[in-house]
């Protein structure tokens, strides 16, 4: 223990020890600084592709495969000392043989790993049972240690801490399970201020028998330099032990920087044509930014039908912004009226498009207001199917016809129907009346998700940044790990998912590269449970409802606010379960 204890006391931070499991991680450890290397076969199995609990599964054989990389790849590769993982399951084990194992080959001493501290805990009370359990563990390692060799005792417990304090291990690994994070990491079960409380309790407990002991952490929440700081805050701590941390995690993270750079570095802007500059140029000034061939076929659709005034239909995904659409359509105009056909009740929409005639008089809607603006009617397939017809022939004839007095009213107003469908969605909704879906058909464009113009990233969120008065030099830059994980995100609510990224970016600061990991768990990788959408016949309850409740429950006006007569609103309500 001598050489553990002056690297530590000539240091001024922790002692850090690496789990490896070939040459080149060996030696990579050794020259990032680490104070000793643990040779076990859970790091084996990492460099393999597997999970690190596959380390405590039956599929090698635990001490031929440790002792064949460690003495062959870790030993004459570097100079820091090196344990050798050892563990008391083998059917031909023994304290003496364990001594051995470390001494011939020149180790300079041992861990128990594969180690019942991994277990769970009826595994650990059969191995206990058997006389394989940690208390055999702590005795083989006692014997190491008095030969003269180093010794590092893999704990979980407070009995675990007790009894390996009472034998006198100079260090011992408090270990709060797998690692969390990565490719391959496990769930997080405890909070690192779990993990503090714990590791204080059981140093203190450790201290007081043996107060020479060196506590060391490892494992569960702690998968940075800033988990383990905050975990040192609350508990004090020797050292700390890296697993995947030092060999999995940042491999993944290294490699898929490297890739996502040299890709990255190989694209080329295909060529443009003029016509195709043009029209990027049309975008940009109504807030439409990108150069990918989905974009392009959007801006071509979006010119061709804003030069028109009859009605449109636009189908975007939700999320997608509406102010960049409605200004490429309308010359430059962000802020339309809006008629909802979903949350507005029946009566407010028939009176704000068609207006109100009754024995006072007519008072007009927006369909013949004489400024001719563009109107948007968002999801109007919600509405009645009689508003919905009455609609498409006022649409058709140019013409609106008063429901009392008869007169015909010229429309005036260019409207633009509204549907936020998925990319895997028909166009037009099922409940669409089939007169309007005749009479939008060949006048509708589908917008290109997010996830199908993802080469547009940088520009968009450069974008989207300028929009919200940020500066972008406060924000973190991007690793390309992080751009890659970024493209490779399904976006399901688009534009304003990504700006929801931008802010939770803008939160973290300018303070170094954001890496794929950090993005992973900034990313909505949740699905969200949407309440399902209504159903046309429970729309048209829901509507018959209010306009009844909006009418005292007089069934004469209330069918004439619904614009039906009222054998028509008597049919209806009995369909309906309304008639009581």
């Amino acid at each position: 223990m001598q050489e553990l204890h002056q690297l530590n006391s000539d240091t001024s931070g922790l002692l850090i020890g690496a789990a490896v499991g070939s040459g080149i991680a060996a030696q990579t450890a050794e020259v990032g600084g680490a104070d000793f290397l643990l040779a076990v076969n859970a790091a084996r199995m990492r460099n393999m592709g597997a999970p690190s609990v596959a380390s405590m599964l039956p599929c090698h054989a635990a001490t031929a495969m440790t002792d064949a990389f460690a003495a062959r790849e870790i030993l004459p590769r570097v100079s820091v000392p090196v344990l050798l993982g050892i563990n008391c399951w083998d059917p031909d084990f023994t304290p003496e043989a364990a001594v051995d194992r470390v001494a011939e080959p020149g180790f300079a001493g041992a861990v128990n790993f594969p180690n019942t501290t991994l277990m769970p805990r009826a595994m650990r009370q059969l191995l206990d049972r058997a006389g394989r359990g940690f208390r055999a563990e702590i005795e083989a390692l006692a014997r190491v240690q008095a030969a003269g060799y180093q010794v590092l005792y893999y704990c979980g417990t407070r009995e675990q801490a007790r009894a390996a304090a009472e034998a006198g291990l100079h260090m011992i690994l408090l270990n709060f399970g797998w690692n969390a994070g990565g490719s391959l990491g496990h769930t997080q079960r405890a909070s690192l201020e779990e993990v503090g409380l714990i590791a204080r309790d059981y140093a203190a407990l450790v201290r007081r028998i043996h107060p020479a002991a060196q506590i060391l952490l490892e494992g569960g929440p702690v998968v940075s330099v800033e988990d383990l700081g905050h975990v040192a805050n609350v508990a004090t701590l020797d050292g700390y032990v890296g697993g995947s941390t030092l060999d999995r995690m940042p491999y993944e993270e290294s490699v898929t920087n490297r890739i996502a750079g040299y890709r990255q570095a190989g694209r080329r802007q295909d060529a443009l044509t003029e016509r195709q500059e043009a029209l990027l140029r049309w975008g940009r000034r109504h807030g439409l930014h990108g150069r990918s061939r989905s974009l392009l076929e959007d801006l071509a659709h979006l010119e061709a039908l804003s030069g028109t005034r009859r009605a449109i239909a636009v189908a975007m995904e939700p999320g997608t912004p509406l102010g960049p659409i409605l200004s490429a359509l309308d010359g430059g105009n962000r802020d339309a009226p809006q008629v909802d056909g979903r949350n507005d009740p029946g009566p407010r929409v028939s009176r704000r498009l068609f207006g109100h005639d009754d024995v006072d008089g007519y008072e007009g809607g927006i369909l013949t207001a004489p400024g001719g603006e563009t109107v948007v009617l968002r999801d109007i397939h919600r509405a009645l199917p009689t508003l919905q017809l009455r609609l498409a022939r006022s649409l058709e004839s140019g013409a609106l016809v008063t429901s009392r007095r008869r007169r015909r009213m010229r429309i005036t107003a260019r409207l633009i129907f509204l549907f936020e469908r998925a990319d895997d969605e028909q166009r037009f909704p099922e409940e669409l009346h089939p007169s309007l879906a005749a009479l939008l058909s060949g006048w509708a464009v589908r917008l290109s998700p997010l996830r199908r113009r993802i080469e547009d990233l940088p520009d968009i969120m450069t974008a989207l940044v300028n929009a919200t008065g940020l500066d972008s030099r406060n924000l973190p830059p991007l690793g390309a790990s992080a751009l890659q994980r970024l493209r490779r995100h399904p976006w399901p609510d688009n534009e304003a998912e990504l700006e929801r990224v931008i802010g939770k970016l803008a939160a973290r600061g300018h303070a170094d590269e954001v890496s794929g990991r950090e993005i992973a768990e900034l990313l909505d990788t949740r699905e969200e449970r949407r309440a399902p959408l209504e159903t046309a016949t429970d729309l048209e309850k829901r509507q018959i409802v209010e306009a009844l409740w909006r009418n005292d429950f007089h069934r004469g006006r209330t069918a004439e606010a619904l614009h039906v007569s009222r054998k028509t609103l008597y049919n209806k309500m009995a369909r309906l379960g309304l008639s009581d």
